[in-house]
């Protein structure tokens, strides 16, 4: 089949996918997922940060972008429409199912408290909120000038519902961002750039354990961006006649890290090392 510039073919690509990022702003979290909350709240964050690093990188953002020659047959253009229409879908079954589970309990008892929806700027505890808003920022940023279309608002009451739902959307993700190697150099690029805006090392682990399992391209840039980084040593303290180092052991000519040391006390004769050793020639 002849190959055919991808922009032949990319204005109904640029509606689905635009159409898959909105999805994402319409989504709430009921309160029975409780603890699980902030979790799923990133889980969500960082699906919709993945899809428009990809969005960007075939050049489908607000204003698409003909310097982007990556070529696609026919067949995979039509492949990677599914692929989208399939992430849609799975936020439409989604939320048909919390519809009808909302219909129901209203009808049982209305007013009833299983309805009621938790809030990202007042339910979600500290240590996920800076990560949340990061992301956001993101996404909202690589989607500037995108008209959004007016939607109501869902609700998932289900964890199961939800779990079933992302796992679908990252494994269709997974197979978008497959289909075209060829823009994977650019993905990893803004990539790079995700996680140099995320300034805590903390929240650099955090985004590590929620993600990086179904995101392998930010699996690499996350630890390589984690290696660049210094360690945290809080609250401790050394006393009598001991010995430490707090740091790396590193072979000649390693960059040395900048570690950030708070709150420690030093007693008696202890002998105390701060900051890294290159050994060798």
């Amino acid at each position: 089949m002849e190959p055919i510039g991808l922009l032949t073919g990319v204005a109904g690509l640029a509606s689905v996918f635009t159409a898959c990022i909105e999805c994402f702003e319409y989504i709430q979290l009921g309160r029975q997922f409780g603890e699980d909350y902030g979790k799923c709240l990133l889980k969500l964050d960082t699906a919709k940060v993945r899809m428009s690093r990809w969005g960007v990188a075939m050049g489908l953002g607000p204003k698409l972008r003909p310097q982007h020659q990556i070529l696609a047959s026919e067949q995979e253009i039509r492949v990677a429409r599914t692929l989208l229409e399939q992430i849609r879908e799975s936020f439409d079954d989604a939320e048909a199912i919390s519809e009808r589970f909302r219909k129901r309990t209203s009808m049982k008892n209305i007013g009833s408290d299983e309805l009621l929806v938790l809030d990202a700027n007042s339910d979600l505890s500290s240590d996920y909120q800076r990560l949340h808003i990061t992301m956001r920022e993101l996404a909202n940023r690589r989607q500037k000038g995108t008209s959004i279309r007016k939607k109501a608002k869902w609700a998932l009451y289900d964890k199961k519902r939800f779990d079933r739902m992302i796992e679908d959307v990252t494994g269709f993700t997974s197979e978008l961002v497959d289909l075209f190697p060829a823009a994977q150099e650019d993905q990893k690029a803004l990539c790079n750039t995700e996680v140099s805006r995320v300034r805590e090392t903390q929240d650099l682990r955090l985004l590590k354990d929620i993600a990086c399992k179904d995101d392998s391209i930010l699996a690499v840039e996350v630890e390589k961006e984690m290696d660049s980084r210094g360690h945290s040593f809080t609250d401790w303290k050394a006393g009598g006649h001991s010995k430490m180092r707090a740091g790396d052991e590193n072979a000649f000519g390693v960059m040395r890290k900048n570690h950030i040391y708070t709150r420690f006390e030093v007693l008696d004769y202890a002998d105390v090392q701060l900051g890294d050793v290159n050994k060798g020639k």
